[in-house]
C-alpha cells in the first residue's frame, strides 16, 4: 500500500510572513538601540545647557522604506527655555533626521542626530555631544539583534561604512 502526503503550503506567504517578521525584529532592535543610546547622550552630555536647544535636538527617528516608524525627541529638563529653545531644538533635531534617513535610503534605518546648527563646533571643542553615544551604539545594537534572534537561526551581520 503506497501513501502519500500532499502539503499544501503557499511559499509566497511563508516567504512574506518571514520576511515582515525579521524586519519587526530588526525594528525593535534599532529602536531599543536607539533609545539606549539617546538616553546615554542625554546622561553624559559633555556640556553644560544653557538655553536647552541643543539637548532637545538630540534624538533619534526610525525608519522602514523611508517611513517613520518611531521617534524620540523631547524638551530637555534643564536650560533657560529662552524664546521657546526647545521646541525649536525638537524641531531642529527631526528636520536634520528626515534628512540623514532621505539621504540614506536604506529600508530600515534610525537616525541618531543633534540637530542644532552648533552641535559639531561644541563636539569639536571637546565636549561629548553624540560622540560618546555613537561609540556606545555598536556594542548595544549587537547585543539587542542577539536578543532579536536568540530563538532564531537566521544569520546577520552588522556592517559599517
Amino acid at each position: 500500500m503506497a501513501i502519500k502526503v500532499k502539503i499544501n503550503i503557499d511559499w509566497e506567504k511563508v516567504k512574506e510572513e518571514t520576511i515582515r517578521e525579521i524586519d519587526e525584529r530588526v525594528a525593535i532592535a534599532f529602536e531599543r538601540a536607539s533609545e539606549k543610546a539617546v538616553t546615554w547622550a542625554k546622561e553624559n552630555k559633555g556640556y553644560s545647557t544653557q538655553s536647552g536647544a541643543l539637548s532637545s535636538s538630540t534624538g533619534y527617528q526610525l525608519y522602514k522604506d523611508g517611513s517613520l516608524l518611531r521617534e524620540r525627541f523631547e524638551k530637555s529638563e534643564s536650560g533657560t527655555d529662552e524664546n521657546g529653545a526647545k521646541a525649536k531644538g525638537i524641531a531642529a533635531g527631526k528636520v536634520a533626521a528626515e534628512q540623514r534617513a532621505s539621504e540614506l535610503g536604506a529600508h530600515i534605518c534610525t537616525v541618531i542626530v543633534a540637530g542644532m546648527p552648533y552641535a559639531a563646533h561644541v563636539e569639536n571643542t571637546g565636549h561629548d555631544v553624540l560622540a560618546g553615544a555613537e561609540n556606545q551604539f555598536m556594542a548595544i545594537l549587537e547585543e539587542e539583534m542577539q536578543k532579536a534572534f536568540a530563538e532564531s537561526d537566521v544569520p546577520y551581520s552588522i556592517i559599517t561604512d
